[in-house]
């Protein structure tokens, strides 16, 4: 039971007095564990109500902290369909994320806000990916649900600049072959790649569907600027190796899209 003290401060302070939730407990121990599934989620929202959908959300981002395994969310900025919303979350397993979600639909703060925002919306997807591990490895990462960024980064902003991120994602073709070649060879790639960026960019995510479109690989980076990554991109392409790396994959692949996006004002990932 709660005491009367607890019961003046609410729900959101009454969990932060008792600590952890269960989902944040699970997804430490899989992030160093190298187990744990992403789920990427797109919203394409209606044109007219785009701006009614992101505020909702703004209106309840804390309940989405406070229920879900909650990475980041995203809108698009130039390369995909503009009132698109993408958001990310990190379950153990399936069985972890069924839970977690059954939970919070029972939730009557999770209940108005699925059935107030529900108008907004034209078009729901979703997919889970698994992290690739031996690329995060090749540059002594530890995998999404750690990401923070970096020192290094903030050194390397200019003043005014607007961070953005990249999501990157390979259509490649059939085959159990596909996704293991294009990681072992951008394990071998990526290492130098980074280390000729002068702009501080940073591999967010690296992951492959295990459920949705198969055989499809995403990359999320994060830049200080739109014009950081272009400059990140003309460096990436005077180095040798990741020249190879390029060679080696493209013809596995079908098709190749990039998207700038920017992360809301309440996403953890900024």
């Amino acid at each position: 039971r709660f005491s009367t003290m607890q019961r003046l401060l609410g729900p959101a302070v009454r969990q932060v007095l008792a600590g952890p939730a269960p989902w944040q407990r699970c997804m430490s121990t899989a992030s160093h564990s190298g187990t744990g599934i992403i789920e990427v989620r797109e919203y394409t929202a209606k044109p007219e109500a785009f701006g009614d959908f992101i505020k909702i959300c703004a209106q309840t981002a804390e309940v989405r902290k406070e229920l879900l395994p909650f990475l980041g969310m995203f809108t698009c900025d130039v390369g995909g369909v503009l009132h698109k919303v993408t958001h990310f979350y990190h379950y153990k397993d399936f069985d972890e994320r069924d839970k977690i979600r059954a939970a919070a639909i029972k939730d009557e703060r999770w209940k108005k806000f699925v059935a107030e925002s529900r108008k907004f919306v034209a078009h729901q997807t979703n997919k889970v990916m698994l992290e690739a591990w031996p690329v995060y490895q090749s540059l002594g990462l530890q995998g999404a649900a750690t990401f923070q960024p970096s020192t290094a980064a903030a050194a390397a902003a200019q003043p005014g600049s607007k961070p953005i991120y990249e999501l990157r994602s390979y259509q490649l073709h059939p085959g159990y072959g596909s996704v293991p070649k294009l990681m072992e060879a951008f394990k071998k790639g990526l290492p130098d790649k980074v280390a000729a960026d002068k702009e501080g960019g940073q591999l967010v995510f690296f992951g492959y569907t295990d459920v949705g479109m198969l055989n499809n690989v995403v990359e999320l980076w994060r830049y200080n600027s739109a014009q950081a990554c272009i400059r990140a991109r003309q460096a990436a392409r005077t180095v040798p190796t990741w020249r190879e790396t390029i060679g080696a994959v493209t013809p596995g692949v079908q098709h190749f899209t990039s998207e700038f996006l920017h992360p809301t004002a309440f996403s953890p990932w900024q």
